[in-house]
C-alpha cells in the first residue's frame, strides 16, 4: 500500500508540475502581446490625427478627402484584425472598429453641416484615449 501511495502522490506532484507551466505560459503569453499593443497604438494614433484632421471649426469640409481618409481607416483596421495573431484579441479590434465607424460617422454629420465646435475634438481625443485605455487594459 505504501507504493501505491507514493506512486498517487507522484503523479499528483507531475499533474500539478503540468498544470502550473501551462498556467504560467498562458499568463505569459497575455502579458509579452508587444506587437498587438503597438498595432492597437497605431490605430489610436491614426484615429486622433483623423480626428485633428477634420474636427477643425470653420474648416470646409471636403467629402472625397474624408472618405478616403475612413477608407485608409477601415482597411487599417481590417488588416489588424486579420493580421492578430491572439484570438482573443480580435473581438477588441473589432470594437474599435465599430467605435471609429461610429466617430466617423458622428465627425461627418458635423463638419458636412459646418456645425463643428472648438470642443469636439478635445471630446472626441478624450473619449478615444479613454477606448483605447481601456482595450490595452490600462
Amino acid at each position: 500500500m505504501n507504493a501505491n501511495i507514493a506512486k498517487s502522490f507522484a503523479l499528483r506532484n507531475l499533474f500539478l508540475s503540468v498544470a502550473a507551466i501551462l498556467v504560467t505560459s498562458c499568463g505569459t503569453a497575455t502579458f509579452s502581446k508587444t506587437g498587438s499593443d503597438a498595432q492597437i497604438e497605431s490605430l489610436r494614433n491614426f484615429e486622433l490625427a483623423f480626428i485633428d484632421e477634420f474636427a477643425v471649426p470653420g474648416k470646409r469640409f471636403n467629402a472625397a478627402a474624408f472618405d478616403a481618409k475612413v477608407n485608409q481607416g477601415n482597411a487599417k483596421f481590417q488588416q489588424a484584425i486579420a493580421d492578430e495573431k491572439f484570438t482573443a484579441r480580435r473581438p477588441v479590434l473589432v470594437d474599435l472598429k465599430g467605435q471609429f465607424d461610429a466617430d466617423a460617422a458622428h465627425l461627418r454629420s458635423k463638419a458636412s453641416r459646418g456645425k463643428v465646435t472648438p470642443g469636439l475634438a478635445t471630446e472626441m481625443k478624450k473619449d478615444v484615449n479613454k477606448i483605447y485605455d481601456h482595450a490595452l487594459g490600462r
